[in-house]
């Protein structure tokens, strides 16, 4: 069934589904992205800024978790900084968070073209088929929300099933002098602003959560957020710190060969390949099992950029074709046009400047909202539970608010230093959009 224009959910989501939602639209972080991290800075200097990435991240969920308990029936970040600002500084990040998922999207589906390319032993197919793969997905966001939680939450597992079977097979080939001599990259200002967005794509689109808040389930609202977000946030840290430590520690650096895995879009079959040779069954089996992360990524990532798409378009008379279809079509054309004309680096840089813009202005608008007295004062009613943000502890969140908004606020300056003429046509056009297009 068709969504219907007013998106009313049946049915509602709870810790599990909120957990598999934010792991989901993440994991294929942990597919590729930090071999191009690696060729920076070195897989063990890398550790610097995933560290700097992940405590931005813990600052930010728990922001999020805030937000989402005052304000439950948000649909969007962009939700938050309209209360905090106003409506045109709302609808500014949402063209952020549009940018995110936008960008995303044709980044993992090349990915994800690579992996089969690979296992097909045919590289020259990868487009074509991350097109297919788009088309598919495409059609499925057409379709009821839970619809695509449902095919999420499986996704999910199998991926985390995938990236255990991965840690299992490069594990015996463990060296802790792989890890420290690999005599790869450097740190230094630079590199750290160079790496920082790779780091970041560990961890990027967990925020997707934030659309769906409107359709969690209303009891125990607090819990559900709080947990969700949670788990969601830990589970990818740990895996990701198990894949960056056992492929960089498996890999025997001093090999001619090992320098190309950090140029590929499939590192993790590659690392494999490496360290038990291309022929042997389980690096088969792993590229064919790696990608349900992959899918899982791209099935959730194309989601929230139709859903944040659909509300940016304009009404359309007797309904002849609804918005959903419209905003499905603009986001595989996009991706489309991505894919066949753009490298996966710079598609990974614009995910992230779109993704630290929302951040910052999220984390700000939580600090502004703190502040404001009547906000203070105020209560939101649940079904019996009301939530404001003196419920929250004061220190605590206003602490984490300021450690996302000072390091978002280091990476948009990273970005406009590493693509500083995406950075102006980006500014342009969005404000160029608030403020000239969408007067009313």
């Amino acid at each position: 069934m068709i969504v219907s224009e007013d998106n009313k959910q049946s049915k509602k989501l709870g810790i599990f589904a909120i957990w598999a939602i934010g792991v989901g639209m993440v994991i294929s972080g942990e597919s590729f992205g930090w071999n191009l991290g690696w060729a920076i800075t070195g897989p063990l200097w890398f550790f610097v800024p995933v560290a700097v990435a992940a405590l931005m991240y813990f600052g930010l969920v728990q922001t999020l978790i805030e937000l989402a308990c005052v304000y439950p029936d948000a649909t969007g970040p962009h939700t938050y900084v309209e209360k905090a600002f106003n409506k045109k500084w709302g609808a500014f990040i949402g063209l952020a968070i549009l940018f995110e998922f936008l960008f995303a999207t044709p980044a993992i589906a090349s990915s994800l073209g690579e992996y089969l390319g690979f296992l097909m032993n045919d590289l020259s197919l990868s487009p074509w088929i991350s097109t297919l793969f788009l088309l598919g997905f495409s059609i499925v966001n057409l379709f009821e929300m839970h619809i695509g939680v449902r095919f999420l939450i499986l996704l999910t597992l199998l991926a985390i099933l995938e990236l255990f079977m991965y840690q299992g097979s490069v594990f015996t080939a463990f060296e802790l002098q792989n890890l420290s001599n690999s005599n790869v990259g450097s740190l230094d200002l630079q590199s750290f602003v160079q790496a920082i967005p790779y780091a970041m794509w560990l961890f990027l689109a967990i925020e997707g959560i934030s659309l769906m808040t409107n359709a969690v389930d209303r009891k125990n609202f607090r819990k559900v957020i709080g947990r969700g977000y949670n788990l969601a946030f830990f589970t990818l840290l740990i895996l990701a710190v198990l894949v960056l430590v056992l492929a960089a520690g498996g890999i025997d650096w001093n090999s001619p060969e090992s320098l190309g895995l950090l140029k590929e879009n499939h590192p993790m079959p590659a690392s494999m390949a490496l360290i038990l040779g291309k022929d042997h069954f389980l690096v088969q089996v792993f590229t064919f099992i790696g990608l349900f992360g992959l899918i899982a990524s791209l099935q959730g990532i194309a989601f929230a950029a139709t859903k944040q798409l659909e509300p940016l378009l304009p009404s359309i008379k007797d309904n002849l074709v609804s918005k959903r279809v419209i905003a499905s079509t603009i986001v595989f054309v996009i991706s489309l046009a991505a894919i066949w004309t753009s490298q996966t680096g710079f598609l990974i840089e614009v995910s992230v400047f779109g993704a630290v813009c929302m951040y910052f202005a999220v984390s700000s608008s939580l600090l502004v909202l703190r502040k404001r007295n009547n906000i203070l004062a105020a209560r939101v009613n649940v079904k019996n539970t009301a939530y404001s943000h003196d419920n929250f502890n004061g220190i605590f969140s206003s602490f984490n608010a300021w450690v996302a908004v000072i390091i978002s606020l280091i990476c948009i300056g990273s970005f406009a230093y590493l693509q500083f003429q995406a950075f102006i046509i980006f500014i342009i056009c969005s404000l160029g959009y608030v403020f000239l297009i969408r007067r009313k």
